[in-house]
């Protein structure tokens, strides 16, 4: 019996590690497999093209960050394919800077000056590049898809377009607030979620445009104030109408009219440019593409809107353009009612890039003496300042101030702490024409 017992405990025994094995072995093969399926899950992806595994180095989608600035290019978008994936990411970056750079000189320069620049190599378009983001990134054994954002060198690309005495623009616009209209087969739509017109405004992509776009709303005021068949004729009592009730200086009404041409079997869209104040059209141009289907509407849209968008940055360029040589000096007093207004002042003159130099002269609690040295003209800074929310307003005669020195450690430390970053020259006698205030 005592035999018995001890066989029955080995059999036990023996029967538990091997079910104890057999899972752990079966685990263990489960993981292999389940791993060998992965790998072989994402080799079949790379084998069948970029579109089906993103890169491991992808970076997050860059948009929702994105702020208009005038020497960064967003979104500009590379697919490239060589023999490996890292040759085709260093042709998609070479290529992605070249791309920005020609966009970047689009927007600033005049339309006839593009013609004279020089073809760059590779290396001189790179030393004009601060930096690059890439998002959107995916990758294959031999191609590179991805979205780049690309910042320029300010200084370079002023010294560049220095040495060919290129005049450029680098200050953007408030953004313009837009009303579209379109009539298609005799149906003229304004307000009316079909209008296929309003919606390609919308999805259209102004971050790399001097001047950003606005779509007037569809607000039941807005409905009342304009009727499709007035804004379809640019009626200028409802223009400015419409513009006191959405308070923009630059309003347009954007008239379409799309038609089918028997002779040539193409589609047409004439587009006709309101503005306000103005009795008469500001710009007109004819697109007329073949007949394709569907998709020909969506490219007559994307034409025009290209062209309409040109026109307004090249309008905006001509009041901001910057002419080398041209350099000027105010004597301004600067008003503020707190520490924060100061300071928000100081911060916006900081980033325009045509005010080359501020110099106080004079700081209190309530206000500053200032000389202001700046590129252009007076106009061009007045009107700079306004997109900034800044008001630079002429004095009737020229006002004279003897400034007061401050007499404390504590008022030059308060003085040097307020004007850190902008020289300080005290005291002297000035005579100021200008006073520069913060809208509110």
């Amino acid at each position: 019996m005592g035999l018995n017992l001890v066989k029955k405990t080995i059999i036990n025994t023996i029967t538990y590690l091997g079910a104890y094995l057999g899972a752990y072995l079966g685990a263990y093969l489960g993981v292999m497999l389940a791993l060998s399926g992965a790998f072989l899950s994402l080799s079949q992806a790379q084998e069948s093209g970029p579109e089906a595994v993103p890169s491991l180095y992808a970076s997050q989608d860059l948009k929702q960050n994105q702020a208009p600035k005038i020497y960064t290019i967003y979104n500009i978008s590379m697919d490239e394919t060589a023999r490996t994936s890292s040759l085709a990411s260093q042709a998609a970056l070479r290529k992605a800077q070249r791309l920005g750079l020609n966009k970047l000189f689009r927007k600033i320069i005049r339309e006839e000056d593009y013609g004279k620049l020089p073809d760059l190599s590779d290396g001189q378009v790179t030393e004009l590049v601060n930096g690059f983001e890439v998002a959107n990134e995916k990758t294959s054994r031999v191609r590179y898809i991805a979205d780049f954002t690309v910042h320029f060198s300010r200084e370079k690309i002023y010294n560049f377009l220095s040495v060919l005495g290129m005049p450029f623009a680098e200050t953007l616009s408030n953004p313009a607030r837009l009303l579209t209209v379109v009539e298609i087969d005799g149906a003229v739509m304004l307000w009316e979620s079909s209008n296929s017109w309003r919606t390609a405004w919308r999805d259209y992509d102004t971050i790399n445009n001097l001047v950003p776009i606005e779509i007037i709303d569809s607000s039941k005021i807005h409905r009342m104030t304009v009727s499709p068949w007035q804004a379809q004729r640019g009626d200028p009592a409802m223009i400015n109408r419409l513009a006191a009730e959405v308070r923009g200086r630059d309003l347009y009404v954007m008239s379409a009219k799309v038609s089918y041409d028997v002779l040539t079997g193409n589609r047409v869209l004439d587009l006709t440019v309101f503005k306000e104040g103005l009795a008469t059209p500001a710009y007109v141009t004819q697109v007329s593409l073949a007949e394709e289907g569907p998709e020909t509407l969506d490219k007559l849209y994307q034409e025009a809107i290209d062209r309409a968008t040109y026109w307004l940055d090249n309008q905006w360029k001509e009041k901001v353009m910057i002419h080398f040589g041209e350099a000027s000096q105010l004597t301004v007093r600067i008003d503020f009612s707190s520490p924060e207004d100061w300071f928000a002042i100081k911060r916006k003159l900081d980033g325009i890039s045509l005010i080359r130099k501020v110099s106080l002269q004079n700081f209190s609690t309530t206000g500053a003496l200032a000389r202001m040295e700046h590129s252009g003209d007076v106009e061009q800074i007045i009107l700079t300042l306004e997109q900034e929310n800044m008001a630079l307003t002429p004095v009737a005669s020229p006002a004279r101030r003897t400034p007061s020195v401050p007499d404390t450690a504590a008022d030059m430390k308060s003085l040097t702490m307020s004007s850190q970053g902008t020289e300080v020259d005290l005291p002297v006698r000035l005579d100021y024409s200008w006073v520069l205030t913060l809208k509110k």
